[in-house]
């Protein structure tokens, strides 16, 4: 038996043993003659190698895996990248909130870190058309622990879900709460998903998990980062705190004079990325990345705004296909994706002497009414779609967003539903409402 081959109390005899599903598949491995008829490609791939690899049966008990060893066994996706590596397919989730008795827990015997102190990494290569148990486990399996400099970001991730709990907002909790640790979605979804209950509101919550941000997986599988700044998150401060020592030498002075001081110049008279590079600076990138953002999945946004605030223009989110949006789920959606992220904004001020400034900079995530406002507006663009994709929900239909073109030039176009093409269109967060955001943050 498999279970003889590796000493169940010993980390390391773990590790090793699992180093012989690298370059391979689980059927390569082990006999699954008997059952991989019937999976296809259906079958969770983790409880796969539970089963049939480990030789123990997957269970929902909130000890570890191998609960001798203190090692939790989690087996992702990971997806090839364009230029070589691999990427993150998806989170990787952790364990389940239970919002009854997460509000009676602390973070040092949390049943998050009982579970996930110590995991075993399995990476398997995502292929759609490949059944699960023909996918080929690429890199070698690793023994992760969170990193000194991120486990306080993480308490205070874990913290900020637990304190939305206690206050009667489990319903209200979004991926964008946090920066690598989140309250991820962890359900059937649709009208038939059955809400759980919540200890200090009536209203009930959709099952959420805890769950390692798709960024910050990437950071575990690509080690060896190019071109990457440090944010130097301190060990009493977390992201939040450090990004703020980042900006403060440069708050209220002009673009001109932060350009000569950090020696970060434009690129020609339409350098329309220019104030981005800048605030890539001020972070300390040495080119266009900084690890502590990157694993937050932080969007920056760089935010031009005249002296009444009022932004110079709309922010526009990734176009959309016009025959695949009349087929999704709201929580599918890429829109869904974006109003749950967490955004960094950079807000430059245009004043009465012509000069643009460094004005403030804030984390920002959409709040829960504005999120079902955004709701409203992409249902109402799914329905419009489907009967005539040239009407779609314009801005003054909601306060809050609206769909037009996001388009290279009149050819960029997409197939319609009714059988025509239309130049493709994308979700924009309205000029107004971005104005009211950053007038109150």
């Amino acid at each position: 038996m498999n279970c003889a081959a590796y000493d169940r109390t010993s980390p390391e005899s773990i590790l090793e043993f699992a180093k012989r599903l690298s370059g391979k598949t689980l059927a390569e491995t082990v006999d699954m003659s008997q059952v991989t008829e019937n999976l296809r490609n259906k079958g969770d791939l983790g409880s796969l190698v539970e089963k049939f690899f480990f030789e123990y049966e997957p269970n929902s008990s909130s000890e570890p895996d191998f609960p001798e060893a203190g090692v939790e066994l989690k087996t992702t996706g990971v997806k090839r990248k364009s230029k070589g590596g691999y990427q993150a397919k998806e989170r990787l989730t952790l364990t389940m909130i239970n919002y009854m008795e997460l509000v009676n827990e602390n973070w040092e015997t949390s049943s998050l870190m009982e579970k996930c102190h110590l995991m075993l990494l399995l990476f398997t290569l995502y292929e759609k058309e490949v059944a699960v148990f023909n996918r080929r486990f690429v890199l070698e399996p690793i023994l992760f622990k969170f990193p000194a400099d991120d486990l306080l970001q993480i308490k205070l991730d874990w913290q900020k879900i637990k304190d939305k709990i206690e206050n009667g907002k489990a319903h209200e909790l979004s991926e964008g709460d946090t920066y690598y640790l989140s309250a991820s979605r962890k359900g059937s979804g649709g009208e038939n998903e059955a809400p759980k209950r919540q200890p200090f509101s009536n209203v009930a919550a959709k099952a959420r998990a805890f769950a390692l941000k798709p960024m910050y997986v990437n950071r575990i599988i690509d080690i060896h980062t190019v071109e990457a700044g440090v944010l130097e998150v301190a060990k009493n401060s977390g992201i939040e705190e450090a990004t703020k020592v980042k900006f403060a030498p440069y708050l209220g002075k002009s673009v001109d004079e932060i350009s000569n001081l950090i020696n970060c110049y434009k690129r020609g008279k339409n350098d329309k990325n220019f104030q981005r590079r800048l605030a890539m600076r001020m972070l300390g990138a040495v080119g266009s990345s900084v690890p502590e953002i990157d694993k937050a999945g932080i969007e920056i946004k760089t935010i031009r705004v005249n002296k009444n605030w009022r932004p110079f223009e709309a922010m526009s989110f990734p176009a959309f296909n016009y025959l695949d949006i009349i087929n999704e789920d709201w929580e599918d959606s890429k829109f869904f994706e974006k109003v749950e992220q967490r955004f960094l904004f950079v807000i430059f001020r245009k004043g009465d002497d012509g000069e643009t400034r460094l004005e403030k900079i804030q984390y920002w995530n959409m709040p829960y009414l504005d999120r079902e406002e955004a709701r409203r507006v992409w249902e109402l663009t799914r329905s419009r779609v489907a009967i005539d994709a040239s009407d779609l929900p314009k801005s003054r239909e909601s306060r809050v967003a609206h769909v037009r073109p996001k388009a290279r030039n009149a050819s960029d176009t997409l197939l319609t539903p009714q059988g025509t093409h239309l130049v493709k269109k994308c979700f924009w967060l309205n000029k107004n409402y971005i104005g009211e955001v950053i007038r109150n943050i």
